[in-house]
């Protein structure tokens, strides 16, 4: 009788979740159906408009680069802020040090040399550290006299005309934070770059559908420009969310702040070539997300906004928990096994129509990653549909990642904040306790849906073999990178 009636629970629940999921498709379907559209015309009208002989439209800018511990890349980040074209009477650039390593004195030798030459740049320095990202930045505009703010990550290197294509835009009174493309360095490092220079494109090629259709969308804190008046009037970047950048534009969007993106003027980053670097920084994002998602879920139901703009708000604010919770369903598959009936009319329908919505998500996600990582090779099918399967595998143990955030953040660990190495740093740099963790639940994952997966196949499950044989190849690609990391950590 309880068997029976926990079948009954789950299978209202499958159906439940394929419904959401459904939904969830479509809506990345339309937006995506829109950034086609846009692309065809190129760009839009705002991200085509570039400053004319009669545009004398100059005003006071702020160029801020947070720093900490960025020795390997803080020299280039400031030799491109150094190279902006901009009346220098009307731009400052100030490098926000939070260092505590040698940092600091490359940082402080550049700007100094620089300022000899007479580039407008200063050194900026506080006492400690506290707040992270965002009380660095909070500290810094506070020495800043720009009515703009344009931000860049160390990691970042904007083209010369960053601002002479972004500034024109905020003759719209309206127009709160601007942000703009961004392109990868080393996407083509290795499969697991190639992965996060699609995952990310995927983003920034949505993105263009919902700033074209005029909805809410979760940026960067990089490689953007916010309006001075448009910060204040919002209280700033908080530091209780470690995804500072998502929270201050949720904020500005309910407070009827317009935004825009302009895919084309690209800035160039860095993406972490190892996978403690990228599991690190995915639980971290994954955590921010969440939190973010769950402090304003009450504003956005609040909003006065037609049914189709809520519901995009919505799957855009939670999709990391609908990530968060791939990693449910794989602790279930298990006793799923033993407790449920796969035989029932609603497993048999129900679980090739999930299949199908997947595999219609992986190929039109697949598709929006490739635009938006500007891959211009083209593969064949066989090819095309073999790196698609190991495309959709990563994300399981990124919903592992997402998970644990997750977890975390319901615990109330919001701030901690341990920042993603770049370059060399990644394999001289130690990693915080969180890796360890991570990385032994990669192993118990593996081992658990290896063994679900044995057992499924041995009881005719056949409906759970193809999530835990995705489930078995995602895991097993990031422990034979962890292998493959430690066994260079070994050599050096």
């Amino acid at each position: 009788m309880i068997v029976s009636l926990f079948s009954y629970l789950v299978q209202a629940l499958f159906l439940l979740v394929v419904c959401a999921f459904a939904l969830y498709v479509f809506l990345e379907l339309r937006v995506l159906l829109i950034s086609r559209r846009v692309e065809r015309r190129k760009l839009t009208e705002l991200a085509n408009a570039l400053p004319g002989a009669g545009d004398a439209f100059f005003p006071a800018v702020s160029v801020l680069l947070p720093i900490c511990n960025e020795a390997a890349v803080v020299e280039r980040l400031i030799d491109a802020a150094s190279r902006l074209q901009y009346p220098a009477s009307a731009l400052e650039i100030l490098v926000l040090d939070d260092s505590s390593d040698a940092t600091s004195k490359l940082a402080q030798r550049k700007v100094r040399q620089l300022a000899e030459q007479g580039v407008p740049i200063r050194f900026v320095r506080r006492k400690d550290r506290s707040g992270y990202k965002a009380g660095n930045l909070v500290h810094g505009i506070k020495h800043s006299r720009g009515e703009f703010f344009a931000i860049f990550d160390a990691d970042f290197v904007p083209p010369q005309d960053f601002l002479l294509r972004t500034i024109p835009q905020f003759k719209d009174p309206k127009l709160g934070f601007l942000q703009t493309g961004i392109g990868y360095e080393n996407r083509d490092a290795s499969f697991l770059t190639r992965f996060q220079a699609m995952e990310m494109g995927h983003q920034q090629y949505v993105t263009v559908g919902l700033s074209e259709d005029g909805d809410m969308a979760s940026l960067s804190g990089s490689s953007c420009v916010w309006r001075r008046t448009c910060v204040e009037a919002l209280g700033g970047w908080n530091a209780s969310t470690v995804t500072e950048d998502v929270d201050l534009g949720y904020r500005a969007q309910f407070g009827d702040w317009k935004y825009a993106y302009l895919r084309d003027v690209v800035s160039m980053s860095v993406l972490p070539e190892s996978i403690s670097a990228f599991r690190v920084q995915r639980e971290r994002w994954g955590r921010g997300l969440i939190h973010s998602g769950f402090k304003h879920v009450g504003q956005m139901w609040r909003q006065r906004m037609p049914l189709m703009k809520r519901l995009h708000a919505f799957s855009m604010m939670f999709s990391s928990v609908m990530l968060a919770a791939i990693y449910v369903l794989v602790l279930l598959s298990l006793p799923l096994n033993y407790l449920v009936d796969f035989d029932t009319e609603t497993l048999q329908w129900g679980a090739p129509l999930f299949f199908l919505l997947v595999a219609v998500w992986a190929l039109d996600n697949a598709f929006g990653a490739r635009k938006g990582a500007r891959f211009e090779d083209r593969p064949g099918v066989l090819s095309t549909l073999w790196h698609t399967y190991l495309y959709v595998a990563m994300f399981p143990p990124m919903a592992w990642y997402y998970f644990a955030g997750g977890v975390r953040a319901l615990f109330g660990v919001y701030g901690e904040f341990h920042r993603t190495p770049k370059g060399k740093d990644e394999q001289r740099s130690r990693q915080p306790r969180i890796n360890t963790v991570l990385l032994a639940g990669e192993v118990f994952t593996f081992l658990y849906s290896a063994l679900a997966l044995c057992v499924a196949v041995r009881m005719g499950n056949y409906l759970l073999v193809p999530l835990n044989a995705t489930v078995c190849v995602g895991f097993g690609m990031v422990l034979y990178w962890s292998y493959r990391e430690r066994y260079a950590r070994g050599r050096d």
